[in-house]
């Protein structure tokens, strides 16, 4: 890391939701990821390593996020061209009941821009004998303290009615829990190491173990230091820093020492230059919530004014006020996304 780093390259506040697309959609690791956790049989079938990441974006007037975390496509061996195969992922840093519902919505999208595309044109009015959607499989990624409880299926949603349970829609997501996966079980890439190290990052910030955090965060800088020449690795260690820095309520303040001098030795780095960090010391130096709360609220703000150049003093107020931190992280991440200030700010009334 550069010693005079200037405040545009200062790494935006790395929420759970912005670390995870941070990380998929680095391509080499959504292959390896898919590799580990679809069945062999699945991938026999695909040239997985042609996946591309797609977009997927539609007016949702319920949820408030418009489009899925990631998707993938990957080519079907002997397969028509216009057929492929897709992933839906989502990530989830907490327990959410409606995330199949949701994961739902984004299938049917995603099917209904599979028959626009392949029969434009066509001057048919009934569905093509040989025409078949494009299969689409999702995927939860969870890491959390406590393991994912939300249904997988979508008829598990519906009242229960005997006789009727076979007549009901089965989306089904493949579940990833990693607060459920042991550490050594975490799966290793020898040609991607660095799925191994994400999704142990992923794991050990959100968990439960939180009294050996300062161990664990130390023990994951040292299986990043043989790569610490690599650029694609350089950045990677800047932004663990910054997630963990933003999201780990519970490191002492003598890990953080330890953790940033660790950093400073394995990158090379005279200055560790992190607004995150000295907001989130500021919290700690408080000992309290309030301070905890105060420091997120910056960093929003400081995001907010990045993206939409000023910020009002009434709306300052208004994240200010607020002290729920689980709050704060979902208006980070609002913020990250959301197309306007106008919108932003709506978003405050719900």
């Amino acid at each position: 890391m550069d010693e005079q780093e200037s405040k545009n390259d200062i790494p935006l506040y790395l929420t759970h939701d912005t670390f995870f697309k941070e990380m998929f959609q680095m391509r080499n690791l959504a292959v390896a990821f898919l590799k580990k956790f679809l069945s062999p049989e699945m991938i026999e079938q695909l040239e997985i390593e042609k996946l591309t990441i797609g977009t997927m974006e539609f007016v949702d007037d319920f949820f408030r996020d418009t489009r899925p975390d990631m998707v993938y496509r990957v080519p079907i061996m002997g397969a028509n061209e216009n057929v492929s195969f897709h992933v839906i992922m989502e990530h989830k840093s907490y327990n959410d009941r409606a995330a199949i519902f949701q994961i739902w919505k984004y299938v049917h999208q995603l099917c209904l821009q599979d028959v626009e595309i392949r029969l434009a044109g066509t001057k048919r009015k009934t569905w093509p004998k040989s025409f078949r959607l494009s299969p689409i499989i999702p995927i939860i990624l969870h890491h959390g303290s406590t393991p994912f409880t939300g249904e997988i299926e979508l008829s598990k949603l519906f009242h229960p009615l005997a006789g009727a349970e076979e007549f009901l829609p089965r989306q089904k997501a493949i579940l990833v829990d990693l607060s459920t996966i042991k550490d050594e079980e975490i799966p290793r890439d020898a040609d991607v190491p660095e799925l191994h190290i994400v999704l142990l990052i992923m794991k050990t910030i959100s968990g439960k173990d939180q009294g050996i955090l300062g161990q664990k965060l130390d023990e994951i800088l040292e299986e990043l230091r043989p790569f610490s020449d690599i650029p694609m690795y350089g950045k990677l260690i800047r932004d663990f820093w910054h997630y963990a820095i933003n999201n780990v309520k519970k490191l002492a303040k003598t890990d953080i020492k330890k953790l940033e001098t660790k950093i400073r030795e394995i990158t090379g780095g005279k200055k560790m230059l992190s607004i995150a960090q000295q907001y989130v010391q500021e919290g700690m130096a408080k000992g309290e919530a309030k301070g905890w709360a105060e420091g997120r609220a910056k960093i929003l703000l400081r995001i907010l004014a990045k993206r939409f150049k000023s910020v009002p003093k009434s709306l300052e107020k208004r994240v200010f006020a607020i002290t729920n931190l689980e709050r704060l992280d979902q208006l980070a991440d609002l913020a990250l996304d959301c197309e306007s200030l106008k919108k932003f700010t709506e978003s405050l009334k719900s």
